[in-house]
């Protein structure tokens, strides 16, 4: 399956990117990378996960009755590599990444953690609470389920969408996450690799969506470490 879908309107591919997404089978990837146009703008790119973000809502809700709700929005400029990992959030989560286009050139790295434990006859928790990736001996058994994507158009702005969940099988509204990570072999001091991070989840997770933080999100120039909101 090819991982990289180009992408000019995002509510013509957001039933595409769900199923992908928000997968209750292990045939779907559990993650998608949206190719948008060259010239598309910070702002615009900002804009356009928003929108995003509000159709995957419209369509988590007629499948599981549940709206999806922002748990942290930021920008920040990243050229640390980074192993393998699932971000800290609920156990049913999902990160949305617009990535700026840059001259520092990564490797996007994606391991099906909850095939692998499937095929081991364990849950994803049991998984990583016995097998921590973080570590060289937990790294091997995944050696066989990452997905390693070298050439993802950096020129581009691009739209990442990841399952980061962790929910037990058969719980209502639990889909398949999958960690990832990056591989940035030359780090540029006189370069900047932006990326505009969002989490979602479920209503039932968040106290309420941040309707103001998400306006600054879309609007603002900072460039930060720090979560807005």
């Amino acid at each position: 399956m090819n991982h990289l879908i180009e992408c000019t309107d995002v509510l013509q591919i957001a039933e595409a990117v769900f199923e992908r997404v928000f997968r209750t089978e292990l045939g779907q990837p559990g993650f998608a990378v949206l190719v948008m146009p060259q010239d598309l703008s910070s702002q615009e790119l900002r804009q356009s996960m928003t929108v995003l973000k509000e159709r995957l809502s419209e369509l988590h809700a007629m499948k599981w009755g549940e709206a999806l709700e922002y748990l942290s929005l930021g920008r920040f400029d990243q050229q640390n590599s980074t192993k393998l990992h699932l971000d800290g959030a609920p156990e049913r989560s999902f990160l949305m990444l617009g990535y700026e286009p840059t001259k520092v050139r990564s490797e996007f790295q994606i391991a099906d953690f909850s095939r692998c434990a499937c095929d081991m006859g364990l849950s994803p928790a049991e998984f990583m609470s016995q097998h921590n990736p973080m570590f060289s001996a937990g790294a091997e058994l995944l050696r066989n389920y990452v997905s390693n994507t070298t050439n993802w158009y950096e020129d581009c702005p691009r739209i990442v969408l990841i399952n980061n969940s962790i929910a037990e099988p058969g719980m209502h509204g639990a889909t398949y996450g999958v960690l990832h990570g990056a591989l940035i072999p030359v780090p540029d001091q006189q370069a900047s690799r932006i990326i505009n991070s969002t989490m979602i989840a479920p209503a039932c997770f968040v106290g309420s969506d941040p309707a103001m933080q998400v306006r600054e999100f879309v609007s603002t120039d900072q460039i930060s470490g720090q979560i807005l909101g």
